[in-house]
């Protein structure tokens, strides 16, 4: 007996001890604080990671949030930084010791780092000479020294190419039958309209006119270009890394990607020529073939279908063919082309039926012997034979789509046992997580070499998902992240018994505790399956209800971000800001189809929603929703049609699909005319084919249905979506004596993850004070 009570005793000390620690615990979390949030350095988009030749060093390029700026249009164009290079520095890490160090020691604007064949120069970009203008700069190893190389003005999107020998890189940079002023006019005045001005006795008077003539009788419309194509007018100059010599190579013209061939004797490039139709985004291009020797330039495809910066093609490793696969909105068959470098003409060597849309834009690879080419298609790997014009499926991973197959820089698969095997991304749609798995070329047989619950491919450094770089026999080093932690980059050898980490960006995360991901399922409204991605509060305890704040954007699966670092990455929109305040944090996927926008979304989030009540997480009276752009829309659509969110912030977003359809930017293109036809909005057509589905799907014919305090904010400069579209939400929502509050930020483009310090500071505080003061009462 006394033995029994010991034990009662004892299991009551044990209870009552740990359910005081789990309640101080709880008490105790440390709310991520908006300092921290965004006094970040992260690594810098669209720009890619290089691995020196001998495999020692690796350059990467950082953004640190606190230097960032929005550059207004007619700037960027001018100087040739655009907001998203702003605040950049390279950084190298040597891949076997660990040792870091800041290259560009936090002058100017720095990217794009590339290394030469020879391992001795580092080349890359930067404004730092204090001209205002992005140049061409190298890093000399042997000096240790840097050099600006040219006064010229690079216009970049992303490439340097070294020449073979190492003495000369190739760059695109402003064209030189034009003026600086000249060339900023005529980039940022393009697409239909014109300058004119007028003298008189009393000074002269500015206009600019846009004109629409009566089309032709091959053009059903008249319609303008969605988005500037000549935003990539430039030249390609050849520059001398020692004299600084300069030759130009390709002038004046709308240049994609450019691609020196392996031998060094060739350069191919792609070129915008036009939209395929009207109110289609999709961009017909042609590829060019030059060769440097004799300055031969010829045509060697011609109006191939790819994706924007028409980079979706490889060089064979002889520099005899090229390969490409078409890809774009309006392409099904992601068919992949074999092209002569010698001869003018395409010829298909897959012959694919259609698939489905949103295939990789990412170049077919190459076999180390140049006889076969490997592509991805519906998760699967495929490959085809350069003779006989011939594809089928060559590897399946059980339970999982291959996204990404490793290459070797730049353009053959990366394999460490003389191409006996191929190392492939794989993504696990039901675990939501990356992997790294091995898969036998001859067999199609596959291994898992890595799957953590990461997410490999959540950056977007290069304007692809996976950045990568591999050596032929060394180490793949890449991205890694999850929800919990910030994306950081690592090492491995081709075993991944051992990956090393190589950064730690960010050391003030690691006092926090950050919420934890939770996968939930339920059916919509139409029974089917849908998934969402549920971030907990940092003291989430079993048994207790938490506020809910329900992050929105229709026809995206964004269960997807379940191991993406605060569900939206570091900054403004890091839910962790949430998770650490004590919301928990859903993000539903929300298919949509045409013609029926508004009524999807609520088919499928509000379900959602029910789903994380029902396990007993969300407190029903404490529901909150928020989404930016596009997911502005979603925002306004839900709360048209439901009172159960408590408070809401929509960013950048709109209410009116005629407004959208009509907005034009100063160079009189027409973004939102695509957007709403075939784009996100799906409409199917213009607003005279379907004037009562435009009107259906406008939220703002609906905003005296509005009961939910809603936060506007929008960027008194965004170029994507024009700001009266905020401001008639807000006009119209005032006039029907709703409450609402509307925050425009002057100065600021589209993104507030592009918004000067100063802005993103306010923006987090105000919508941060705005749920606590609804959700939290």
């Amino acid at each position: 007996m006394a033995v029994r009570y010991i034990f009662v005793w004892f299991f009551l000390w044990i209870t009552v001890q740990f359910g005081t620690a789990d309640r101080a615990m709880a008490q105790t979390i440390t709310p991520l604080t908006v300092e921290d949030a965004l006094q970040t350095k992260e690594f810098a988009e669209l720009t890619p990671i290089a691995l020196s030749p001998d495999g020692k060093w690796l350059a990467y390029t950082t953004k640190d949030n606190q230097k960032s700026c929005a550059v207004e249009f007619k700037e960027w164009v001018r100087s040739g930084v655009r907001s998203v290079f702003t605040g950049t520095d390279i950084w190298i890490v040597n891949t076997e010791t660990g040792e870091t160090k800041n290259l560009t020691g936090d002058i100017g604007d720095n990217f794009l780092p590339t290394w030469s064949p020879d391992g001795r120069y580092l080349a890359f970009v930067s404004d730092r000479d204090g001209e205002k203008q992005l140049r061409l700069w190298i890093w000399d190893t042997a000096r240790n020294q840097l050099k600006k190389v040219s006064n010229l003005g690079v216009r970049q999107f992303g490439q340097l190419q070294w020449t073979s020998d190492s003495k000369s890189v190739i760059t695109p940079v402003v064209p030189q039958a034009l003026s600086l002023e000249a060339y900023v006019e005529k980039v940022a005045s393009s697409s239909g309209s014109e300058s004119a001005t007028t003298g008189g006795t009393r000074g002269a008077a500015t206009v600019v006119l846009y004109k629409s003539e009566i089309p032709g009788p091959e053009s059903k419309s008249s319609m303008p270009a969605p988005l500037n194509l000549d935003l990539r007018l430039r030249d390609l100059a050849s520059i001398d890394v020692v004299t600084g010599n300069a030759r130009i190579i390709v002038r004046d013209k709308r240049i994609g990607t450019f691609l020196l061939s392996p031998d060094g004797s060739r350069l191919a490039y792609t070129v915008q020529k036009s939209f395929e139709k009207p109110s289609s985004q999709q961009i017909l291009f042609d590829m060019q073939v030059l060769a440097l020797g004799t300055g031969e330039d010829r045509l060697a495809a011609s109006n191939i279908r790819l994706n924007y910066d028409g980079s979706q093609f490889s060089w064979s490793p002889d520099s005899v063919h090229l390969v490409y696969r078409t890809y774009g909105p309006e392409e099904w068959n992601n068919d992949c082309f074999l092209v002569s470098a010698n001869r003018e003409g395409s010829q298909n060597l897959t012959n694919l039926p259609p698939g489905k849309k949103g295939v990789e834009p990412v170049a077919p690879l190459w076999s180390n012997d140049g006889t076969t080419i490997y592509f991805i298609r519906d998760g699967s790997l495929w490959r085809a034979s350069i003779k006989e014009a011939k594809s089928a499926e060559l590897a399946s991973v059980p339970g999982r789509k291959v996204t990404q197959v490793v290459a070797r820089i730049p353009n053959v698969l990366w394999s460490t046992d003389g191409g006996v095997s191929a190392v492939v991304v794989t993504h696990d749609d039901a675990g939501k997580q990356d992997g790294f798995y091995k898969v036998d070329v001859k067999s199609g047989t596959s291994a898992k070499l890595a799957e953590n619950g990461k997410c490999y491919t959540c950056m977007n450094v290069n304007g692809g998902g996976f950045s990568g770089a591999a050596q032929d026999r060394g180490d793949l080093v890449y991205f890694s992240e999850d929800a919990q932690h910030e994306p950081n980059l690592w090492a491995s050898n081709p075993s991944f018994r051992a990956p090393r980490q190589l950064t730690h960006l960010n050391p003030q995360f690691d006092k926090y505790r950050m919420g934890e991901p939770r996968l939930i399922s339920w059916l919509n409204d139409d029974g089917e399956t849908l998934n969402g991605a549920l971030l907990l509060p940092a003291d989430f305890r079993k048994g207790i209800r938490y506020p809910l704040l329900v992050w929105v954007y229709g026809g995206e699966s964004l269960s997807n971000h379940f191991n993406q670092f605060g569900f939206e990455g570091s900054g403004a929109f890091n839910m962790q800001l949430f998770a650490t305040r004590g919301f928990a944090v859903l993000f539903p996927d929300a298919p949509l189809h045409v013609g029926t926008t508004m009524a999807d979304l609520g088919k499928a989030v509000l379900p959602g929603v029910n789903k994380a009540i029902e396990i007993g997480i969300a407190d029903p009276e404490r529901l909150g929703l928020m989404g930016h752009s596009f997911g502005g829309y979603c925002t306004l659509a839900l709360i048209v049609q439901t009172r159960r969110f408590k408070a809401a912030v929509e960013a950048d977003g709109m209410g009116d699909l005629f407004g959208l359809y009509g907005e034009m930017s100063k160079s009189g293109t027409a973004y939102g005319a695509s957007v709403v036809e075939h784009g996100q909005v799906l409409m199917g057509g213009t607003p005279w084919e379907f004037r009562d589905r435009y009107a259906e799907n406008s939220p703002i014919f609906y905003l005296d249905r509005i009961e939910t305090p809603l936060l506007l904010v929008h960027g008194s400069e965004d170029l994507a979506v024009a700001p009266f579209l905020g401001d008639e939400i807000f006009v119209g929502l005032r006039r029907l004596g709703k409450h609402a509050v509307y925050a425009k930020y002057v100065g600021e483009d589209h993104s507030p993850l592009q918004w000067s310090y100063p802005n993103q500071f306010d923006f987090c505080n105000r919508v941060l004070a705005w749920f606590e003061k609804y959700l939290n009462k």
